[in-house]
């Protein structure tokens, strides 16, 4: 069986891999020297302009994690999927171009999206959004090493050794985090913007490539594919409306997923507090639109493409469809690496994979440097009462960041993943997506929006924990409660959620108004930063 794994991946591929990872590390070591201050270290100075805000913003986004999870959607469900591109690129756009929500938070100067919460409302809402915040974020984040292990697995054809297999990953996957803990401890946001805009430039000539190769392989090819999908599912390979598909209510809740994404979701979100001004904020937005459909469609056409490679090949098809291509796919999160490590020459195969672990290093120091700052600004200073000096400041979430890190070694290598990524990361995102979306909102453009409401908000947007235990749900629902149970699904409970914090938002503000200042002179307050 162990023959099936057997790639393109050589010693020389690994050789171009090792040097683009220690020339990594170099340069965050190099852009310590100018590291002064929190804003140095959070947000680079808030000097990033367009073009440079733009590539690290694609680079923070276009994720190895978020190239597995899209190839497994597309291995599942086809050309459904890329609704979800679709979906991205008309947010990316809308966002852009009007600065909705964005603009109000880049003319504060914040470091956080949090602090926006203590200026309009209260320092406990801000707290409660930093807990949430940083909880939602860490777990997230939790299965990203597990993808970064799978995908240098059988990319690579370590997948060849058996039994060895399993722990050599895990000490791979271990050293990727300690890089990216490294040059992102010792440089912070300015090391963050530098090696994305690197990392982005890598990525997208070993995106070119990879795609180039899938379309005109002779066992792949675009017309091949098409009618391969086409004889297996019918009309839900290409629908996301159909029965068979994802659903009416699963593309709504990824609509409400993505807006608040963009506006809240501190990876993302951050690149408008790092752009130089208001206008460079917008523009990042809206000229990353392409890349918010490009880094969910092109993944998920690799998975696609590997459906068609699979079936035409005997081996392969038995272990990936053994009750038939019309049938149940398995084995979905190693379709696209396999795919990638068997039809791409070596040589090439090293570039394309120094890309795509350059995205897995590129997402991880974002995410590290974000949870941790939000962790050090808008929990530990709040509660302290007066911030920690800017020293202090830097060394406490240098000592969070390798935390999180530690976490990362056990949680990410050990834990088991879920059959699908995707709706793990969209549900682990909406338990703070949900109540912040909806308070920085009502924030911006309410001015009836009171502290009570906004807590009430993010707090219930812990709520959609329960999406994570569908399956318990639905057996209690089948035991206890007739009827109903076909109607408990993981997009009818998160999508709910939302609404539910809306709900809780309006009401707790309308009964218990702010009653020190106007809602007004909350909105507009001055911040002033350190």
């Amino acid at each position: 069986m162990s023959d099936i794994f057997a790639t393109n991946f050589t010693a020389a591929d690994w050789i171009i891999v090792s040097v683009y990872l220690i020339g990594t590390v170099a340069v965050g070591a190099v852009v310590n020297r100018y590291v002064h201050s929190v804003s140095d270290f959070m947000v680079g100075g808030r000097a990033s302009g367009t073009a440079l805000n733009t590539a690290t913003y694609i680079g923070t986004g276009l994720g190895l994690v978020t190239l597995m999870y899209a190839s497994m959607e597309g291995f599942n469900n086809g050309f459904a999927y890329m609704a979800l591109a679709v979906i991205a690129a008309i947010v990316s756009v809308f966002i852009g171009s009007t600065g909705f929500v964005i603009a109000r938070l880049r003319e504060l100067e914040l470091t956080t999206i949090p602090e926006y919460f203590e200026r309009r409302f209260s320092r406990a809402t801000r707290v409660t959004a930093g807990i949430i915040c940083a909880l939602a974020g860490i777990l997230n984040m939790g299965l990203f090493p597990k993808m970064g292990a799978t995908f240098i697995t059988y990319a690579t054809g370590i997948a060849e050794h058996g039994e060895s297999t399993e722990m050599l990953v895990n000490v791979i996957t271990s050293l990727l985090i300690v890089f990216v803990l490294v040059y992102t401890v010792l440089g912070g946001m300015v090391s963050v913007i530098v090696t994305d805009y690197i990392q982005f430039v890598v990525l997208a000539i070993g995106m070119g490539i990879g795609l180039v190769i899938f379309l005109t392989h002779p066992q792949i090819g675009w017309q091949q594919t098409m009618d391969t999908w086409s004889s297996a599912k019918g009309e839900a390979a290409f629908n996301p409306f159909h029965k068979d598909s994802y659903g009416g209510v699963w593309v709504v809740w990824q609509v409400c997923v993505f807006l608040t994404a963009m506006i809240a979701w501190a990876p993302e979100a951050t690149r408008a507090l790092t752009a130089r001004d208001v206008r460079t904020a917008k523009r990042t937005f809206l000229w990353a639109t392409p890349n918010a459909f490009v880094r969910l469609a092109i993944p998920a056409f690799w998975g696609i493409a590997a459906v068609t490679f699979f079936a035409s090949e005997p081996t392969l098809s038995e272990y990936f469809f053994p009750d038939g291509v019309d049938g149940s796919a398995t084995h979905a999160m190693q379709a696209m690496p396999l795919l990638i490590g068997k039809i791409i020459p070596t040589g090439l195969i090293g570039v394309l994979v120094a890309g795509l672990l350059a995205a897995f290093m590129s997402t991880h120091d974002s995410y590290f440097l974000c949870w941790s700052s939000v962790i050090v600004r808008d929990v530990v200073n709040p509660l302290r009462g007066a911030d920690l000096s800017e020293r202090g400041q830097i060394m406490l979430t240098r000592f969070v960041i390798v935390g999180i890190g530690a976490f990362l070694m056990v949680w990410g290598v050990w834990y088991d993943t879920p059959d699908s990524v995707w709706n793990y990361m969209a549900v682990t995102g909406t338990i703070y997506l949900s109540g912040a979306g909806v308070t920085l909102i009502g924030g911006v453009y309410w001015t009836r929006a009171s502290s009570t409401g906004a807590i009430a908000a993010l707090v219930g947007g812990l709520v959609a924990i329960s999406s994570l235990f569908i399956d318990k749900i639905r057996a209690l629902c089948e035991t206890y409660v007739d009827g109903i149970a076909q109607y408990v699904t993981t997009a009818n409970l998160a999508l709910g959620n939302f609404v539910f914090c809306a709900i809780v938002f309006v009401v707790f503000s309308l009964l218990f108004p702010d009653p020190s200042k106007t809602a007004r002179e909350l909105r507009d307050a001055p911040i002033t930063t350190p």
